[in-house]
Protein backbone atom coordinates (compact mmCIF):
# COMPACT_ATOMS: atom_id res chain seq x y z
CA UNK A 1 0.00 0.00 0.00
CA UNK A 2 1.20 3.07 -0.93
CA UNK A 3 1.92 5.72 2.11
CA UNK A 4 -0.29 8.63 0.65
CA UNK A 5 -3.22 5.75 0.78
CA UNK A 6 -2.27 4.81 3.73
CA UNK A 7 -2.69 8.52 5.52
CA UNK A 8 -5.72 9.57 3.72
CA UNK A 9 -7.35 6.20 5.09
CA UNK A 10 -5.80 6.23 8.51
CA UNK A 11 -7.39 10.22 8.99
CA UNK A 12 -10.45 8.84 7.64
CA UNK A 13 -11.18 5.96 9.63
CA UNK A 14 -8.97 6.53 12.56
CA UNK A 15 -11.86 8.38 15.34
CA UNK A 16 -14.83 6.16 13.61
CA UNK A 17 -12.60 3.02 14.16
CA UNK A 18 -11.51 4.07 17.37
CA UNK A 19 -15.44 4.77 18.31
CA UNK A 20 -16.00 1.04 17.35
CA UNK A 21 -12.90 -0.48 19.81
CA UNK A 22 -14.16 1.71 22.25
CA UNK A 23 -17.60 0.32 22.20
CA UNK A 24 -16.55 -3.78 22.12
CA UNK A 25 -13.66 -3.22 24.79
CA UNK A 26 -15.48 -0.55 27.07
CA UNK A 27 -11.07 0.25 27.68
CA UNK A 28 -9.11 3.06 25.86
CA UNK A 29 -5.82 1.39 26.02
CA UNK A 30 -7.31 -1.84 24.54
CA UNK A 31 -9.33 0.08 22.08
CA UNK A 32 -6.01 2.07 20.76
CA UNK A 33 -4.53 -1.73 20.46
CA UNK A 34 -7.18 -2.86 18.08
CA UNK A 35 -6.89 0.60 16.49
CA UNK A 36 -3.01 -0.41 15.76
CA UNK A 37 -3.51 -4.02 14.98
CA UNK A 38 -6.15 -2.78 12.19
CA UNK A 39 -4.01 -0.27 10.88
CA UNK A 40 -0.71 -2.74 10.76
CA UNK A 41 -2.42 -4.99 8.70
CA UNK A 42 -3.83 -2.48 6.34
CA UNK A 43 -0.27 -1.27 6.23
CA UNK A 44 1.15 -4.75 5.56
CA UNK A 45 -2.07 -5.67 2.98
CA UNK A 46 -0.49 -6.63 -0.43
CA UNK A 47 -3.86 -6.60 -2.34
CA UNK A 48 -5.49 -3.39 -3.83
CA UNK A 49 -8.58 -1.82 -2.41
CA UNK A 50 -10.86 -0.71 -5.26
CA UNK A 51 -12.15 2.20 -3.75
CA UNK A 52 -12.09 4.50 -0.45
CA UNK A 53 -15.81 2.78 0.34
CA UNK A 54 -14.20 -1.08 -0.31
CA UNK A 55 -11.20 0.45 2.18
CA UNK A 56 -13.66 1.61 4.93
CA UNK A 57 -15.90 -1.77 5.05
CA UNK A 58 -12.66 -3.78 5.16
CA UNK A 59 -11.27 -1.76 8.23
CA UNK A 60 -14.59 -2.35 9.68
CA UNK A 61 -15.03 -5.67 9.45
CA UNK A 62 -10.82 -6.04 10.28
CA UNK A 63 -11.38 -3.71 13.58
CA UNK A 64 -14.99 -6.12 14.36
CA UNK A 65 -12.35 -9.21 13.86
CA UNK A 66 -9.74 -7.66 16.16
CA UNK A 67 -12.21 -6.56 19.11
CA UNK A 68 -13.46 -10.07 19.30
CA UNK A 69 -10.32 -11.69 19.30
CA UNK A 70 -9.10 -9.48 22.03
CA UNK A 71 -12.60 -10.53 24.21
CA UNK A 72 -11.77 -14.05 23.42
CA UNK A 73 -8.48 -14.02 25.56
CA UNK A 74 -8.73 -15.62 29.06
CA UNK A 75 -7.02 -12.31 30.56
CA UNK A 76 -10.04 -10.07 29.02
CA UNK A 77 -12.56 -12.43 30.32
CA UNK A 78 -11.60 -11.65 33.93
CA UNK A 79 -10.96 -8.19 33.75
CA UNK A 80 -14.06 -5.41 32.98
CA UNK A 81 -13.79 -1.46 34.12
CA UNK A 82 -16.41 0.60 32.94
CA UNK A 83 -15.39 3.32 34.63
CA UNK A 84 -12.70 4.49 32.24
CA UNK A 85 -15.31 4.11 29.56
CA UNK A 86 -18.16 6.39 31.13
CA UNK A 87 -14.96 9.18 32.18
CA UNK A 88 -13.68 9.35 28.55
CA UNK A 89 -16.11 11.30 26.07
CA UNK A 90 -16.95 15.62 27.08
CA UNK A 91 -20.77 15.91 25.65
CA UNK A 92 -21.97 19.22 24.66
CA UNK A 93 -25.71 17.99 25.25
CA UNK A 94 -25.90 16.02 28.27
CA UNK A 95 -28.69 14.35 26.93
CA UNK A 96 -25.85 12.89 24.37
CA UNK A 97 -23.91 11.89 27.38
CA UNK A 98 -26.94 9.84 29.14
CA UNK A 99 -27.25 7.78 25.89
CA UNK A 100 -23.95 7.23 25.07
CA UNK A 101 -23.85 5.43 28.90
CA UNK A 102 -27.10 3.63 28.16
CA UNK A 103 -25.90 2.31 25.34
CA UNK A 104 -22.76 1.12 26.69
CA UNK A 105 -24.53 -0.46 29.51
CA UNK A 106 -26.42 -2.63 27.21
CA UNK A 107 -24.97 -6.11 26.51
CA UNK A 108 -21.90 -6.09 24.01
CA UNK A 109 -23.91 -8.59 21.02
CA UNK A 110 -26.90 -5.34 21.42
CA UNK A 111 -24.57 -2.69 21.81
CA UNK A 112 -22.59 -3.82 18.93
CA UNK A 113 -25.41 -4.24 16.36
CA UNK A 114 -26.91 -0.49 18.18
CA UNK A 115 -23.07 1.19 17.00
CA UNK A 116 -22.71 -0.15 13.95
CA UNK A 117 -26.42 0.71 12.59
CA UNK A 118 -26.86 4.53 13.98
CA UNK A 119 -23.08 5.48 14.00
CA UNK A 120 -21.49 3.81 11.25
CA UNK A 121 -24.74 4.14 8.96
CA UNK A 122 -24.52 0.66 8.30
CA UNK A 123 -27.07 -1.32 6.70
CA UNK A 124 -28.99 -4.58 8.37
CA UNK A 125 -27.00 -6.63 5.90
CA UNK A 126 -23.84 -5.31 6.26
CA UNK A 127 -23.96 -5.98 9.87
CA UNK A 128 -24.88 -9.19 9.39
CA UNK A 129 -21.98 -9.79 6.85
CA UNK A 130 -19.28 -8.06 9.44
CA UNK A 131 -20.38 -9.90 12.49
CA UNK A 132 -21.25 -13.32 10.36
CA UNK A 133 -24.73 -13.25 12.09
CA UNK A 134 -27.91 -13.59 9.83
CA UNK A 135 -29.73 -10.69 9.15
CA UNK A 136 -32.74 -11.90 11.44
CA UNK A 137 -30.50 -11.80 14.21
CA UNK A 138 -29.10 -8.53 13.50
CA UNK A 139 -32.79 -7.13 13.47
CA UNK A 140 -33.80 -9.00 17.01
CA UNK A 141 -30.47 -7.54 18.38
CA UNK A 142 -31.50 -4.02 17.08
CA UNK A 143 -35.16 -4.30 18.08
CA UNK A 144 -34.01 -5.82 21.85
CA UNK A 145 -31.31 -3.39 22.14
CA UNK A 146 -34.39 -0.29 21.22
CA UNK A 147 -36.69 -1.82 23.87
CA UNK A 148 -33.92 -1.98 26.42
CA UNK A 149 -32.97 1.87 25.90
CA UNK A 150 -36.24 2.87 25.91
CA UNK A 151 -36.98 1.32 29.50
CA UNK A 152 -33.77 3.32 30.69
CA UNK A 153 -34.42 6.97 28.98
CA UNK A 154 -38.51 7.06 28.28
CA UNK A 155 -40.10 6.99 25.45
CA UNK A 156 -39.34 10.28 23.93
CA UNK A 157 -35.55 9.94 23.76
CA UNK A 158 -35.89 7.22 21.30
CA UNK A 159 -36.73 6.88 17.36
CA UNK A 160 -36.83 3.91 15.29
Amino acid sequence: MEKTDFDAAARRNGQRLFLLALSFTKNRADAEDVIQNVFLKLWRRKEPFGDGEHTDKWLTAVCVNECRNLLRTPWRRRVTTLTEAEALPVFDDPRDGTLYRAVAALPTNERIVIHLFYYEDLSVAEIAKTLRISESAVKTRLCRARKKLKEILGDDDIDE
